[in-house]
């Protein structure tokens, strides 16, 4: 039997074993669930709970979310979206072309999320999976404004080896989107279908504190948003606050090092590459530095940086970063992606636009401000010499179809993504820039950021209230003019940005 077959054999078996294990046995671990009563909730809280099956590659997951109703109408279903279950068929992969290839270098093989129980505060629940590709879970309940309820999800989560951003490599587990996350609200109190994107962040859901808990193996590390902690009995507990987002990676492979910023947030490198740790902390803690001082206290007191083997070079979570051994190595790349790591806590992590519809509004933001930190870092020469050598040429290209920098990242394709949205979108900030002058744009940003602290997400008309609070003076038609002309360098001969 070869590898590819082995693989497919021991899928079957774990489905099979699910299905054995019985209705008994899951209606008896969720009554212990509700053995307490939980006290009444004030936002969204999930809780996990993951055994590790090592020999079968996955995970046994039981998930408690507290749900409370902030649409402001009645709702009689809640949504949650399965990104794991992307994996199930090559079809509903976010990848195309070279980026199938560097997910599953080995070929594909199916994963996701086999569910094997569902209650809803104690009830048995009325549920349905939604799409072909049951990326969409609905279930049935009725919930009036500000109300709340608690849903109780047995299942298996199937991990497969690829470099995906889900899965298992040679650098150990890599666990990302790989819960039922309630889906997102429209301004209209409607849920939010995310499209699957591999260029931008491909879930969001409404803001919640996470608690995890998994047990590993004596010489295994463990990285993941929010705080960890390993207790006698081998068991790691994690603790995330106020989070639209939580993944985690652990590994036997890691080495670990640490060090604590000046303001106090702690700075993790889990990582087998020699002699590069150090050089990467120090990156990290100039860069939330100067965040916190443009922008006020970083949003997470713990950030790590973990050596992952990913589809693209580097994946950005809530707190957590995972990279490449390649770019981990490439000192000038591995800074520069640290610097828009920091940048996202601040955009697009705990505020930001919406990542499918205002994607800009975090994206290029984060992509500019990786920039403004080098200036720090190096001086002036330095932003100028890398903003020229990143984003000239793809200025000067024709893109088809009418693409702004605004437009909705679904109507993208990867490239064109990266060259409108992040390349030009990071013009527009550095005009934007040179318009307002340096230190007044930061200020303008500041307030931007404390905006989005008290919505679910930014709009551009945000982003203009807020350049024009810092300077007292208009800034829609410059914005508006640069959004939607910065194509106009193709008839320009532009060879550098001053």
């Amino acid at each position: 039997m070869n590898r590819r077959q082995r693989k497919l054999v021991r899928i079957v078996a774990i489905v099979l074993a699910v299905l054995l294990a019985g209705t008994a046995v899951v209606s008896a671990v969720l009554s212990l669930a509700y053995a307490e009563e939980a006290p009444a909730p004030s936002g969204n809280r999930m809780t996990l709970t993951m055994e590790y099956l090592e020999e079968a590659q996955a995970l046994r997951m039981t998930q408690r979310l507290v749900y409370v109703n902030a649409s402001g109408r009645a709702l009689d279903r809640v949504l949650f979206y399965v990104p794991a279950n992307l994996l199930r068929r090559s079809a509903s992969l976010p990848y195309d072309g070279e980026e199938l290839l560097a997910a599953f270098p080995a070929g594909y093989l199916p994963g996701g999320a086999d569910l094997t129980g569902l209650r809803v505060d104690g009830a048995d629940a009325d549920y349905g999976f939604q799409g072909e590709d049951e990326m969409y879970l609905r279930v049935a309940c009725a919930l009036e404004p500000g109300d709340s309820c608690e849903f109780a999800l047995e299942y298996y989560l199937l991990l497969t080896e690829n470099a995906a951003f889900l899965g298992i490599s040679d650098a150990g587990w890599r666990l990302s989107g790989f819960y039922f996350a309630p889906a997102a609200l429209d301004e209209n109190g409607e849920f939010i279908l995310n499209p699957p994107l591999s260029f931008t962040r491909y879930a969001d859901c409404p803001r919640m504190d996470v608690e995890a808990e998994i047990a590993l193996p004596e010489n295994y590390a463990l990285a993941a948003t929010g705080e960890e902690r390993l207790g006698g009995d081998g068991a790691w507990t994690i603790a995330a606050r106020d989070v639209r987002d939580f993944a985690l990676s652990f590994g036997k492979r890691y080495r670990e090092y640490a060090r604590v910023s000046r303001g106090g947030v702690s700075l993790r490198c889990l990582t087998n590459v020699r002699g590069v740790a150090d050089e990467l902390l120090d990156a990290a803690a100039e860069a939330v530095e100067a965040c916190e001082a443009w922008f006020g206290p970083c949003p997470y007191t713990q950030l790590d940086f973990v050596q992952a083997d990913g589809a693209g070079p580097s994946l950005p979570h809530s707190g957590m970063l995972w990279l490449t051994p390649e770019l981990m190595r490439d000192s000038d790349d591995r800074d520069r992606a640290v610097r828009e790591f920091v940048a996202q806590q601040y955009f697009g992590r705990r505020t930001g636009g919406h990542p499918s519809s205002d994607a800009w509004l975090s994206d290029a933001l984060s992509r500019y401000l990786s920039y403004l930190l080098l200036e720090e870092a190096e001086g002036h020469d330095a932003y100028l010499a890398a903003l020229n050598r990143d984003i000239v040429d793809s200025l000067q290209l024709t893109i088809p179809g009418g693409l702004r920098v605004n437009t909705d990242a679904s109507l993208f394709t990867s490239g064109e993504y990266r060259t409108v949205v992040l390349d030009r979108g990071t013009a527009v900030f550095h005009e934007l820039r040179t318009a307002m002058g340096r230190e007044e744009m930061l200020s303008g940003l500041r307030r931007f950021y404390e905006k989005g602290l008290d919505v679910d997400y930014l709009t551009e008309m945000d982003l203009v209230d807020a350049l024009d609070e810092a300077s007292g003076r208009s800034w829609e038609d410059f914005l508006t003019d640069w959004v939607y002309n910065v194509d106009e360098y193709v008839n320009q001969s532009i060879d550098w940005l001053d």
